[in-house]
C-alpha cells in the first residue's frame, strides 16, 4: 500500500512539474550596458521566431516558458542567453564586442553589417577624421580608405577636394561620386556641413553597393550619417581647437640671390649677342644689362651706373665690392604670413523613450598662409527623432550654414602664390626710386606698390601691371553664401515585418561674389577707373521618395527582405551678374555697391536651368543560416538632360559566402572570419550637360532689338554613358583580430563614353559631344590592419590601404572624317588610342644636350621616302602612330634634331598611372595617452612638372626667376650637362613640352599626426565633467618628392601649375570637454 501511495505521489509531483514548465509566463526586465539602458536589443526565445526588443529604456516584456533560453543580442555587443527562471523579472547587462563583424554599416536607403553586406563598403573612422583640421569631410577623407583618392587641387581655406574613386572611368563625362547625407542625394556646397557633426562616413565602391543609386551612383558614393540623440544619455560637449597655418611643404631651388640672376641675366644676353652675330657679344650683353633687351635701369639696385660697372666680363658675375642701394623687401616674407585657425562647436544631446535630440552650434575662422585670404563659417544643426504613436515614427534633420571667403589669390600674373614663388628678386615689392628709396603715394601717404607698369620707368618682364600683394589688400575677391540642407523622414510601422518610409529632402543655396579692381594702382583697374564685377547664384534642388520595405524569417534558417520604391529629384539654379566701372567712394564697404559706380548702366546677364530625375527601384535581400548572402538590385531612371533616351535601366546582384561559418572551418583558432563575395552590374551616367542633345538658343542685343543665336549643335541621340561593374573580394580576420583585410579586384567597363568628335568646318561648329568608344579599369585593392600589440594598458596597431589598377582604351571613337576608329585623340600631354590608358604621355622624345654648341634635342623619327639611305628633309614623321596607322609597313628609323617642330610626337612610355598608391596609418596608446600618425604615398606613376620648365627657359631675361639647375648650364664645348645652353629669347623652345619634364610622381607624405590625452575620470567626478580630452596635432607637415616644390597630390594628372595655392600645414592644440 505505501509502495502504491509514492508511486502516485511521484507521478502527480511529475504532472504538477510538466504543467508548470509548460505554462507561459511574462517576463520582463532591463538591458543595459555600463552607460546605462540600451534601446533596440533583441530578445529572442533560443530555437524560435519567438522574440521583441526593448523600448527606448531598455525595457522589455516577453511570454516564455519556465527554462526556455533568452538571447539577448545587440550590434557592438557581445551576445548573452539566460534561462527563465522562477522569477518574473529578468534584467541583463551586456558587453562590448570588440568584433566589428555586426556594427552597422549605412548603405544605400538602409543599414546592414560588415558580415551580411556583399558589396564593398569603406567605413572610415570617426576618430580619424577628427584628428585632422580640416573644414570639409573631402579633405578628411586624404588616405583613409584604399581605391579613393583625394585631390586638394586647392589649398585655400575653405576649399573642397577632388575624389575619384576605382580609377578614371570617363574622359569627357562625370567622375565625381554622389554625396548622399542622412539618406538624401545631397548636390549643395559639401563646405556647409560642418565635419564635427558627422556620426559615420561609409564609400561605396562597386556595383552591388551603388546600383541602388541607379546613374547617380556609377563613380562611387559617399554616404555621410550625422550625429543622433542617444536614449538615457544627455550629452553637453563643447570643444575648440586653435591652429597656425604656414607655408611648410617644399619650395622650388630658385636663384634668389640678386648678385648670382644677374649673371645669369649677362651669360643669357651674351649668347644672345653670339647667336645674333653680334661682334662683340660680351659688350653687347654689358651694354643692354639695363636696357630694354635686358632689365629695366629703376631695377638696378646697384651703385653703378650700367652694366660695365656690375658685371666682370672675365668671370661673367658682379665684381667684387659693388654695393647695393637697397635691399629688396622678400616677397615671401611680405606676402606669406602664419594664419590662425579658430573652431568652436558646441553641442548637446539626448532622448527618452519618445524623443531624442541632437543639437550643434559651430563658429570656424580660417585664415590662409597668404595675407588676407580667410574663410569664416557659422552653422548650425537640429536632428529629432520622435515617436509621438507606437507604429509611427518622425525624423527630421536641419542644417544651416552661412559662410565668407576672401579670396586674396589674385588674377592671372598678379596670383599672389605665383609671383611670391617665381619672381625673379631684383624686382622690390614696393615702388623705388633712382635713388633706391620707397615712393610714398601723396594722397594717402602710404607706401606704393611697383605694379611693373612702366608708370615710372618701371617696365617689368615678369607680370608687368600686377602686384599680388598689393592687389591683395587694395581689392576684394569675396562670396557670401547662405546653406540650408535639411529632410523630413516618415517611417509606419503597417504590419509585422512590413513598413512604409517617406524621406523629403530639400538643399538651397544662396552665393554672392564681389569682385572689385582697384582705382589706385595696377593699370588693369586704373584704366577703368576701378571696377566690379558682382554675381549672384541661387540653387535649389528637391528629393522625395516613397519606400515600401518587407523582410520575413522563415523557420529558424531562412532570411528574406524587400524593398521597393519610386524618387524624384529636380535641380533650380539661377545665376546673374553685373559688370560696371568708374569708383566714387573708395571706402572698402562701398566697393561692392554697385551705385558707387558711375557707369550705372554696366553689362548684366543672367540664365537659369532647371534638371529632373525620377525613378523606381527595387531591391531584394536573401540570407540562408547567416552563411549565405544574395542582394539583387533594380533601377529605372529617366533623366531631362536627354532629348531622347531618356530612361535607362540599371541593376546588380551580389553574392556573399561566410565561410567561417562551415563546419570544416568554425572551430578554427586561425580563422575567425573568412568571406568570400562577387558581384556585377550595369549603371549608367548621364553626364554634366544640362541639356545634353537639346538644340537651344539664346536671347541677345542686336542694335536693340531682339535677336536668337543658335547655341553649339548637339547630338539629338545622346544618352546615358554606360559601365559593366565586376568585383570579388575577401574579407578575412585572423588569430582572435590581430589580422584584419579586406581585399577586392575589379573591372569596370564603361561604353558609350562621351567623347568630343571634330565637325566639318563647314558645319560652323568645330566638335559635337557624342557618345562612342570604351574604355575599361582594372584594379586590386588591400586594406590590411595588424593589432600588433592589445593589452588593457598599451595598444599598437599599423593599418595599410592601397590600389593596383590599369586604364586601357578597348575602342576609340569612330572618327567622323573617315569612319573608322580614331587611330589616337591627342588631348594635350597625352594620347589617347586603343590599348592605352588615357593619361599615357604622347609627347616629343627629349635626346638631351648636344655637348659641343649647348644645342637642346630630341628625337625626330622618319621614313626614307626617296631611297636614297639619307635623312631628307620632309621626311619626318610629325606624328607616330598617326603616320604608322596609315603606313603600317614602312621601315621607321631614328635621328636626333635640334629643331623642336621636327620632333616626332609619340607615346614616351610614361603614365600617370601609378603601380601602387595608398596610405599607412599608425596608432597607438598608452593608458590614457594615444598617438596616431597617416602617411600618404605612390609609386610607379609620373606627372609633368610644368613649373619646373618654366624656371627653366630661354625666354627673355628679368621674365622668368632661374631654377638653381640653370648654374649647371652648358657653357662650353665639351660640357656633359642636361641643361642647355642660355639665350635671352633665342632657342626658346628649349622648354617646349617633351619628354624631358616628365617627373616621377612617387612621393611620402605625412598627412597628419595627432597626440591625445584622456584626463582620467577619477580627477572629474567631483567638478562633474564626464570627459576631457586634449590633443595636439598637425597636418601636411613634410613631402619627399621627386624635386623639392613640385607636388603630385595637388592635382588630378599630376601636372604642377604656378597658380596653386599649395596645402596649408597647420598645427593644432584642442581641447574637448563632455558634461
Amino acid at each position: 500500500m505505501k509502495t502504491k501511495l509514492n508511486g502516485i505521489l511521484t507521478l502527480l509531483l511529475a504532472l504538477i512539474v510538466q504543467i508548470t514548465f509548460a505554462q507561459e509566463q511574462k517576463v520582463s526586465g532591463m538591458v543595459s550596458d555600463e552607460s546605462g539602458s540600451l534601446p533596440g536589443v533583441s530578445v529572442v526565445i533560443k530555437g524560435t521566431t519567438t522574440g521583441t526588443e526593448t523600448d527606448f529604456d531598455g525595457k522589455y516584456t516577453i511570454m516564455a516558458k519556465r527554462g526556455a533560453i533568452l538571447s539577448f543580442s545587440y550590434i557592438g555587443y557581445k551576445t548573452v542567453e539566460k534561462t527563465v527562471g522562477i522569477s518574473n523579472v529578468l534584467d541583463v547587462t551586456l558587453s562590448q564586442d570588440s568584433n566589428t563583424l555586426d556594427e552597422i554599416v549605412v548603405i544605400g536607403y538602409g543599414t546592414t553589417t560588415k558580415k551580411s553586406f556583399t558589396g564593398t563598403a569603406s567605413v572610415v573612422s570617426t576618430e580619424n577624421i577628427d584628428a585632422k583640421a580640416v573644414s570639409n569631410i573631402a579633405q578628411a577623407l586624404i588616405g583613409e580608405a584604399s581605391g579613393v583618392t583625394v585631390t586638394r587641387t586647392d589649398g585655400r581655406p575653405g576649399a573642397s577636394a577632388t575624389i575619384r574613386i576605382r580609377g578614371f572611368s570617363s574622359i569627357e563625362g562625370n567622375r565625381d561620386p554622389l554625396y548622399v547625407v542622412d539618406g538624401v542625394p545631397f548636390t549643395g556646397d559639401i563646405n556647409s556641413i560642418n565635419p564635427n557633426d558627422i556620426a559615420s562616413t561609409t564609400i561605396l565602391k562597386d556595383a552591388s553597393a551603388t546600383a541602388i543609386y541607379g546613374s547617380r551612383g556609377a563613380n562611387g558614393v559617399v554616404v555621410l550619417t550625422t550625429k543622433r540623440g542617444e536614449v538615457g544619455k544627455d550629452v553637453i560637449e563643447f570643444d575648440i581647437q586653435t591652429s597656425f597655418n604656414q607655408r611648410t611643404l617644399p619650395r622650388y631651388n630658385l636663384v634668389n640671390n640678386e648678385e648670382r640672376y644677374m649673371g645669369l641675366v649677362y651669360d643669357g644676353l651674351k649668347n644672345t649677342g653670339e647667336f645674333t652675330g653680334e661682334a662683340d657679344p660680351a659688350q653687347y650683353a654689358l651694354d643692354n644689362l639695363f636696357a630694354d633687351k635686358g632689365v629695366a635701369p629703376l631695377y638696378n639696385m646697384w651703385n653703378v651706373a650700367d652694366g660695365n660697372e656690375l658685371i666682370d666680363p672675365a668671370t661673367g658675375s658682379v665684381r667684387p665690392g659693388v654695393t647695393r642701394k637697397f635691399t629688396p623687401t622678400d616677397w615671401f616674407d611680405a606676402g606669406y604670413r602664419t594664419g590662425v585657425r579658430n573652431e568652436m562647436n558646441f553641442k548637446t544631446s539626448g532622448g527618452n523613450d519618445k524623443t531624442r535630440h541632437y543639437f550643434s552650434l559651430g563658429k570656424l575662422s580660417d585664415e590662409g598662409f597668404i595675407q588676407e585670404s580667410q574663410y569664416d563659417r557659422y552653422s548650425a544643426r537640429l536632428n529629432v527623432t520622435t515617436k509621438p504613436i507606437d507604429r509611427v515614427k518622425i525624423g527630421t534633420n536641419l542644417d544651416y550654414s552661412y559662410s565668407e571667403y576672401n579670396d586674396a589669390t589674385g588674377y592671372g600674373g598678379g596670383n599672389v602664390t605665383y609671383m611670391l614663388d617665381f619672381i625673379p628678386t631684383i624686382y622690390p615689392l614696393y615702388l623705388r626710386d633712382t635713388n633706391g628709396d620707397i615712393v610714398v603715394n601723396p594722397n594717402t601717404n602710404n607706401q606704393m606698390y611697383d605694379f611693373g607698369d612702366n608708370s615710372a620707368g618701371n617696365a617689368r618682364d615678369f607680370s608687368a601691371t600686377y602686384n599680388g600683394v598689393g592687389e591683395s589688400i587694395y581689392n576684394i575677391n569675396r562670396t557670401k553664401r547662405h546653406s540650408i540642407n535639411g529632410n523630413v523622414n516618415l517611417v509606419l510601422d503597417i504590419a509585422k515585418g512590413l513598413t512604409f518610409e517617406s524621406t523629403y529632402g530639400v538643399n538651397i543655396y544662396s552665393s554672392n561674389l564681389d569682385n572689385t579692381r582697384n582705382s589706385i594702382q595696377g593699370s588693369a583697374g586704373v584704366a577703368l577707373g576701378g571696377t566690379l564685377f558682382k554675381s549672384n547664384e541661387t540653387y535649389t534642388s528637391q528629393n522625395l521618395n516613397q519606400i515600401l520595405r518587407y523582410n520575413k524569417t522563415f523557420g529558424q534558417d531562412h532570411n528574406f527582405d524587400i524593398l521597393a520604391a519610386h524618387e524624384s529629384f529636380e535641380a533650380t539654379t539661377e545665376d546673374f551678374n553685373l559688370s560696371k566701372k568708374g569708383i566714387v567712394n573708395l571706402n572698402p564697404n562701398a566697393a561692392g555697391v554697385p551705385e558707387n559706380y558711375l557707369d550705372q548702366n554696366g553689362v548684366s546677364s543672367g540664365s537659369k536651368t532647371d534638371t529632373s530625375l525620377e525613378s523606381y527601384f527595387t531591391q531584394a535581400n536573401y540570407n540562408y543560416a547567416g552563411k549565405y548572402y544574395i542582394s539583387t538590385t533594380l533601377r529605372r531612371d529617366g533623366s531631362s538632360r536627354f532629348f531622347k533616351n531618356k530612361w535607362g535601366t540599371f541593376w546588380s546582384v551580389g553574392t556573399g559566402w561566410i565561410i567561417s561559418e562551415e563546419n570544416f572551418l568554425k572551430s578554427s583558432d586561425v580563422v575567425n572570419f573568412l568571406k568570400l563575395k562577387a558581384s556585377y552590374g550595369y549603371l549608367g551616367d548621364q553626364g554634366n550637360a544640362a541639356f545634353a542633345g537639346q538644340l537651344g538658343f539664346n536671347i541677345e542685343n542686336l542694335l536693340g532689338a531682339t535677336s536668337l543665336v543658335p547655341r553649339a549643335v548637339v547630338d539629338p541621340n545622346i544618352t546615358w554613358e554606360t559601365s559593366n561593374q565586376f568585383q570579388t573580394g575577401v574579407e578575412l580576420e585572423l588569430f582572435n583580430g590581430a589580422i584584419e583585410a579586406d581585399l577586392d579586384y575589379y573591372i569596370k567597363t564603361t561604353s558609350n563614353l562621351y567623347v568630343n568628335k571634330r565637325l566639318s568646318p563647314s558645319t560652323g561648329d568645330a566638335i559635337i559631344l557624342t557618345n562612342d568608344g570604351e574604355l575599361v579599369n582594372r584594379g586590386f585593392e588591400f586594406n590590411v590592419t595588424g593589432n600588433i600589440v592589445r593589452n588593457e594598458d598599451f595598444r599598437l596597431s599599423l593599418t595599410v590601404n592601397g590600389e593596383m589598377f590599369n586604364n586601357e582604351i578597348t575602342r576609340m571613337p569612330i572618327e567622323n572624317a573617315t569612319g573608322k576608329p580614331k587611330a589616337v585623340n591627342i588631348d594635350g600631354r597625352y594620347g589617347q588610342s586603343k590599348g592605352r590608358s588615357i593619361y599615357d604621355f604622347y609627347i616629343r622624345e627629349w635626346a638631351g644636350v648636344n655637348a659641343e654648341n649647348g644645342d637642346a634635342q630630341w628625337i625626330e623619327h622618319w621614313v626614307d621616302a626617296n631611297n636614297d639611305g639619307e635623312y631628307t628633309s620632309g621626311e619626318g614623321i610629325l606624328d607616330m602612330l598617326v603616320y604608322t596607322a596609315a603606313n603600317p609597313d614602312k621601315t621607321i628609323q631614328e635621328r636626333i634634331t635640334n629643331t623642336y617642330a621636327d620632333a616626332t610626337r609619340k607615346y614616351v612610355d610614361k603614365s600617370l598611372i601609378p603601380t601602387v598608391r595608398g596610405a599607412f596609418r599608425v596608432n597607438t596608446s598608452y593608458k590614457s595617452f594615444s598617438l596616431s600618425t597617416q602617411f600618404g604615398y605612390s609609386l610607379g606613376g609620373y606627372g609633368y612638372d610644368s613649373n619646373y620648365a618654366v624656371l627653366m627657359s630661354n625666354g627673355k631675361v628679368g621674365a622668368s626667376s632661374y631654377h638653381v639647375d640653370m648654374e649647371n648650364r652648358w657653357m662650353n664645348p665639351g660640357d656633359i650637362t642636361d641643361v642647355p645652353r642660355l639665350y635671352s629669347n633665342e632657342n626658346i623652345r628649349v622648354n617646349g613640352t617633351s619628354s624631358r619634364f616628365i617627373t616621377s610622381t612617387d612621393y611620402l607624405a605625412l598627412n597628419n599626426v595627432r597626440l591625445g590625452y584622456n584626463v582620467p575620470s577619477r580627477y572629474l567626478a567631483k567638478i562633474a565633467l564626464s570627459s576631457v580630452n586634449l590633443w595636439v596635432s598637425g597636418d601636411n607637415l613634410f613631402l619627399l618628392s621627386a624635386r623639392d616644390g613640385f607636388n603630385p597630390t595637388t592635382s588630378v594628372t599630376a601636372t604642377s601649375d604656378r597658380y596653386t595655392y599649395n596645402p596649408i600645414s597647420n598645427y593644432t592644440l584642442g581641447v574637448r570637454i563632455k558634461f
